[in-house]
């Protein structure tokens, strides 16, 4: 969580299962620092700075890493980025998080994926892409591995790639 104010951090840490995810506060100036503790990187980030941080294009660079944006902020957010132009519509995303599997995958506790109930797989390129489930993500580093593990692993879904988009989609 990017913001200036420790009370939009509490709001989210709030509105996702703690199971689910550790939800760490950055004021923007802080963002590296922060972003050092997550291991491999944060599956998201939810943002409510007026200013986007420096470093953050860069960081998400070539990651898949959907950005939520509470209100447009000065200066460039990632191609990722969604804004919301309201608390409740960021706070819906954020819950559907929670609670909509896509194709039968979650969000198993802190880190990994939950396929069918059952089996936990670590695939940060599928968590973000489960995040950004239905938009999908700008092309990023290693859509080759995620596609493998979602054979490996016979997941219920598959990689749909296009000339600016990845996304996830049902099988066939």
């Amino acid at each position: 969580m990017v913001a200036e104010q420790p009370q939009f951090w509490a709001a989210i840490r709030d509105r996702l299962d703690p199971a689910l995810a550790l939800v760490r506060n950055a004021r923007p100036a802080q963002l590296e620092e922060v972003w050092s503790r997550a291991d491999p990187w944060p599956w998201l980030v939810v943002g409510a700075a007026t200013e986007v941080p420096d470093r953050l294009r860069e960081l998400v660079a070539d990651r898949p890493i959907p950005v939520l944006w509470l209100r447009r902020p000065e200066g460039d957010l990632p191609l990722s980025a969604v804004v919301h132009p309201s608390w409740n519509r960021l706070a819906g995303e954020l819950d559907a998080l929670s609670t909509t599997p896509v194709f039968g995958l979650s969000f198993a506790p802190r880190r990994g994926v939950r396929a069918n109930g059952g089996m936990v797989l670590q695939a940060p390129e599928l968590e973000g892409l489960m995040a950004a489930h239905p938009r999908g993500l700008p092309p990023f580093g290693g859509v080759q591995r995620v596609q493998r593990a979602i054979e490996r692993h016979a997941l219920p879904c598959s990689v749909l790639v296009t000339d600016g988009n990845v996304r996830l989609r049902a099988p066939g």
